[in-house]
């Protein structure tokens, strides 16, 4: 049987939670919808990518856009949809195509950074970009 709670800490308890869903609200998880953890692909066979550090799934081959992407530390891949993600604050970079607002995007396992995410593109011709996400491939183990 549950305590019984005054008013006070019911206002408390509430305040609490409204607290920690401000903070969290600044981010995005790409979680299931029990909220049980990071999301399972059972029905996809062998062309995923996974966190390298914690083996968490990010992503599968079928959802790549382009392998011709680069970052700082080689290889990146362009992305339609990605899981198992959080999606941090957005800001402006300047990149070799033009610059673009974009957020970092963390795993949601092990909290390390494993690429970005194009929120806007400022060069028309880069508008394809927008919403979309790069892995970058010394982060990732899998489908190669």
């Amino acid at each position: 049987m549950a305590a019984a709670t005054t008013p006070e800490e019911n206002a408390a308890a509430a305040a609490a939670v409204d607290a920690i869903t401000e903070t969290t609200n600044r981010f995005t998880v790409n979680t299931d919808a029990a909220g049980a953890g990071p999301l399972k692909l059972d029905d996809v066979d062998g062309n995923v990518y996974s966190c390298k550090r914690c083996g968490t799934l990010l992503a599968v081959a079928d959802d790549i856009v382009s392998k011709s992407f680069h970052c700082k530390n080689g290889k990146a891949y362009l992305f339609d949809n990605v899981v198992n993600v959080t999606v941090g604050e957005k800001e402006d970079r300047m990149t070799i195509t033009g610059m673009y607002s974009v957020s970092d995007i963390f795993c949601v396992g092990c909290g390390e950074i494993v690429g970005w995410k194009y929120e806007a593109a400022h060069e028309r011709s880069q508008k394809y970009k927008e919403g979309k996400f790069v892995l970058e491939r010394y982060q990732l183990l899998g489908a190669e």
